[in-house]
């Protein structure tokens, strides 16, 4: 009962730390990774250890915890949808064989592996690699490739 009372005795350091972090969504997930470090945080804290306050102490795990929650989230979101291409996407869905000869015709050859790799699902960051070139590049190649297709299908 005692850890409880701190828990919500610490909410609005919670509401405020969210706030700093420009958090939007899914705000009551992120309250309860704050809580949870709340209760780690005044497990943890010895104050003949630190000469921190327990207050300070607490502030300090909530918003690494959040940080961590909104990196793990970021991470997780870059895997599950390795490409931007929605138009890939839909022309892929609807008829995939125009796709592919219309790639061919029109994108040169990194281009065209740019679009193989990325429809096999790879990342941007893991297509770079299998190019052999740097992210920034295989965004512009990206880019272009995108260009050239939608320019192709919009005739």
């Amino acid at each position: 009962m005692a850890a409880d009372k701190k828990i919500i005795s610490y909410e609005p350091m919670i509401h405020s730390i969210i706030q700093q972090l420009n958090i939007l969504y899914d705000k009551d997930e992120y309250m309860q990774v704050g809580r949870i470090a709340v209760f780690e945080a005044v497990n943890k804290f010895d104050s003949s250890k630190t000469s921190c306050s327990e207050s300070q102490f607490v502030y300090t795990l909530i918003r690494q915890r959040l940080i961590d929650e909104i990196r793990k989230v970021s991470r997780y979101q870059e895997r599950q949808s390795p490409t931007e291409d929605n138009i890939i996407e839909i022309q892929a869905a609807d008829d995939s064989y125009k796709l592919e000869n219309t790639a061919q015709k029109v994108l040169n050859e990194r281009e065209y592996r740019w679009f193989t790799l990325t429809l096999s699902g790879y990342s941007l960051k893991e297509t770079a690699e299998l190019l052999k070139v740097s992210v920034s590049t295989a965004k512009n190649i990206r880019k272009s490739a995108r260009d050239k297709l939608q320019k192709s299908f919009l005739l």
